[in-house]
């Protein structure tokens, strides 16, 4: 148990000092995305912020919330359509792209004309790992608010239970992601195909659950504030203060998710192969 936590902890350690804005670049293309959407929301009286962010928010949400300051309130959750779309699709291609280019310097493959073919092996995997993974979040989502939620509310009612049923819920999303979270390491392995990056990579999420919750927990820990006042506190932002904070608020989210985020793949993919190393 010891050594073990020493191994996760030097991984960790390791991803954070060995920060690579090359590692890091297909998040931040992520990220890009997630800032000109925040951008163009900031300008709904222009013609493009309209047609852009605007209708993105009718689309779910009909014509009324268009309307300032309403619009912010539900912004948060527009956004948070726009995080899972982009880490599910175009994430399904650029995060075997980061953890190729994390693994890399110990897989002179990954450094020559091999790189294109194991990131097309690796986007049916990681791509269905990732729908895998939003039906299970609203399948958590569903029990917990049928079966807990109605509970909590009658023992710690007011903020305090809001707080409460808002961390249980954000605790359970991650752990189900973080036994999804080696299908794409996996699958940027030699040789790797669709049925044993499945398999082995869910294997390998539930091996080494307790450490990737902890990596998971560990680099969101810095966006949580933010998380947390964007999704209670976003009415009294709209009405008592400046509406607009609300999008600096998602802003300052999206940068320090998408980082942590990087750093959760860059430390779990070392204990990947730490692992592998150690069974060898």
């Amino acid at each position: 148990m010891q050594r073990n936590f020493r191994v996760a902890r030097a991984c960790a350690v390791e991803a954070a000092r060995d920060f690579q804005w090359r590692e890091y670049a297909p998040f931040a293309w992520i990220l890009g995305v997630q800032l000109l959407f925040v951008l163009l929301a900031l300008n709904l009286g222009t013609t493009i912020g309209m047609g852009t962010a605007g209708a993105a928010v009718r689309l779910f949400t009909g014509d009324p919330p268009i309307h300032y300051p309403t619009f912010f309130l539900i912004l948060p959750n527009a956004t948070s359509w726009l995080e899972v779309f982009l880490y599910t699709l175009p994430g399904a291609v650029l995060i075997p792209l980061a953890i190729a280019r994390i693994r890399a310097p110990m897989d002179p493959e990954l450094q020559g004309p091999g790189l294109k073919a194991r990131i097309r092996r690796a986007v049916p995997p990681t791509l269905i790992s990732g729908l895998v993974n939003l039906g299970l979040l609203f399948a958590w989502q569903w029990l917990f608010n049928q079966a807990l939620v109605p509970l909590l509310r009658a023992s710690f009612p007011g903020f305090q239970g809001n707080v409460m049923i808002w961390g249980i819920s954000l605790l359970g999303a991650y752990a189900l992601s973080a036994v999804l979270f080696y299908v794409p390491i996996v699958a940027i392995g030699p040789g790797v195909t669709l049925v044993p990056a499945l398999k082995n990579g869910v294997a390998e999420g539930v091996k080494l659950f307790k450490w990737t919750l902890l990596f998971v927990l560990v680099f969101s820990l810095p966006a949580m504030p933010f998380l947390l006042v964007m999704q209670l506190m976003v009415g009294f932002i709209s009405e008592r203060m400046r509406p607009e904070m609300v999008a600096v608020l998602i802003a300052i989210y999206s940068i320090l998710i998408s980082l942590g985020t990087y750093l959760a793949y860059a430390a779990a993919a070392r204990l990947h192969w730490a692992s592998q190393m150690e069974e060898a």
